[in-house]
């Protein structure tokens, strides 16, 4: 495993606790979403709120959300 992996997936133990918790999640879309991230606390905070609210989101939907906060649509 790379270190800029290993920091994304440490980056967040409670961001990183809710994916694994996706009904239909895997560990790519688990790491992708937490190297999207990585480096932004306030995107952070935005998914882990967004996965409270959403505790039975898809990844499909999860995906939606990340896209929208990191490019804006």
């Amino acid at each position: 495993m790379s270190l800029k992996t290993e920091r994304a997936l440490s980056s967040n133990s409670e961001l990183r606790t809710l994916l694994e918790n996706v009904s239909d999640g895997y560990p790519d879309f688990i790491l992708g979403v937490m190297l999207t991230f990585a480096n932004d606390k306030s995107g952070q905070n935005k998914m882990i709120s967004f996965l409270k609210a959403n505790p039975d989101a898809t990844a499909d939907e999860i995906s939606e959300y990340e896209n929208f906060l990191y490019f804006g649509y």
